[in-house]
């Protein structure tokens, strides 16, 4: 990796996406983890943005720097971070009911949204109903998150992946929970914040204090980062260690700018 490839040099930003770009499930990609370095060298703007909720921005500090990667977490945000914001900003707050793990909730109380057990919501209702991730799924979560829906409080999912990599192979993601919740309730989603959308990507220029046209998005899934990134008006770069192959992308309608098969050929 000595210099970086002419066409990638005018941007001076980089949205990067972590599961599937830097490591698939709990096994880092060695060739990714170099390239930031290098990158770091020459003097571009980082920001990881990724769809999982499970882990809190300090999580994935913690893990990225257990790699050997000088980060800070203002340069990390997850869709339960976004979430938070969002709600924060839009609303002023309120009384939520989580569909997730630990790290949606670490986020959401650290932007002064009021998180509430199971009972509580039960007996009271919410303002949100909030959803993520959720290992821990089940029925009662199901029936405690359709009853305040249909009471009223505004459905939130942090994200819609349908599935996720793991060294294990796909497993199912946040989609699926919203989507059993979804036919529970009887209503889609009110807002979903995480990538396709529009919210995190904005919410991403905003804190690299970019133009669009400076940032370049690099991501391994076309129907979240490459779909996210074109309804954004933002250039993106398809790398091939995640969940899409090439011959999903000839099928897609929506094209990435640029394809390769690993971050290091980025460079020359």
């Amino acid at each position: 990796m000595k210099e970086l490839k002419r066409e990638f040099e005018p941007y001076s930003g980089l949205i990067l996406d972590l599961d599937g770009v830097i490591w698939v499930g709990e096994r880092p990609i060695a060739e990714a983890l170099e390239a930031v370095k290098k990158l770091r060298t020459l003097g571009k703007k980082m920001l990881f943005v990724t769809n999982n909720s499970t882990r809190s921005r300090r999580d994935y500090e913690k893990r990225l720097r257990d790699l050997g990667l000088e980060v800070d977490i203002n340069e990390i945000m997850n869709s339960g971070y976004a979430t938070a914001l969002l709600l924060k900003e839009r609303y002023g707050g309120g009384r939520t009911y989580v569909v997730g793990e630990k790290g949606l909730v670490e986020e959401l109380e650290g932007q002064g949204l009021q998180v509430i057990s199971r009972e509580e919501c039960w007996d009271n209702g919410a303002d949100f109903v909030v959803v993520g991730m959720d290992r821990g799924f089940n029925y009662w979560k199901i029936a405690t998150a359709m009853r305040a829906i249909r009471q009223g409080a505004l459905f939130i999912a942090t994200n819609a992946d349908k599935t996720f990599p793991s060294e294990k192979g796909l497993l199912p993601g946040a989609g699926t929970m919203v989507a059993a919740i979804s036919t529970a309730s009887g209503k889609k989603p009110d807002i979903i914040v995480g990538k396709p959308n529009a919210h995190i990507f904005e919410i991403a220029l905003k804190k690299m204090n970019l133009r669009r046209e400076e940032v370049l998005v690099i991501g391994d899934r076309i129907d979240t980062d490459i779909e996210g990134a074109y309804k954004a008006g933002i250039k993106s770069l398809l790398i091939l260690t995640g969940v899409t192959s090439r011959e999903e992308v000839e099928k897609s309608e929506i094209k990435p700018n640029f394809i390769l098969n690993s971050m290091k050929e980025l460079f020359l």
